[in-house]
């Protein structure tokens, strides 16, 4: 009886794209948030991403996998509403109002993968500053 929100990646939104085949007319009450950063963003985390034994064309093979699949497309084949958003500010708001709409909605985060890598290294860089000058020194 409640409304259902997942969040997923582009990469696995695709891969079970086959899942939104009828669900308008199923009665389902579903937001999807996907991040489409144009592949496997998360291993851009990983060690390999920077690594110098790792060529950026492999890394992109191998990890980035680029699709290059308008999304906001897909959900329209399958007639499912989609918000695009690509402030973090605006995501918020897109969840609570396609919730509020009800019925199967996608918000679509569209984010770039260099810039939440380096969003990420700014918030760890912030937490070690901060537990540092609470520690007491070695």
């Amino acid at each position: 009886g409640e409304p259902t929100i997942g969040l997923l990646g582009d990469l696995c939104f695709l891969h079970d794209s086959n899942g939104l085949l009828g669900s308008r007319a199923r009665g389902v009450d579903a937001t999807i948030v996907v991040v489409d950063n144009d592949g496997g963003g998360i291993f851009s985390f990983l060690p390999q991403a920077s690594s110098a034994a790792v060529r950026a064309v492999d890394f992109e093979m191998l990890f980035g996998t680029p699709h290059g699949i308008d999304l906001e497309a897909l959900a329209a084949v399958h007639e499912i509403p989609c918000t695009v958003v690509t402030e973090p500010a605006a995501v918020g708001p897109a969840v609570v109002r396609a919730i509020d709409d009800g019925g199967v909605r996608l918000v679509l985060a569209r984010t770039a993968r260099a810039a939440n890598v380096a969003r990420h290294e700014a918030a760890w860089d912030a937490a070690r500053t901060a537990i540092a000058s609470v520690l007491p020194a070695p």
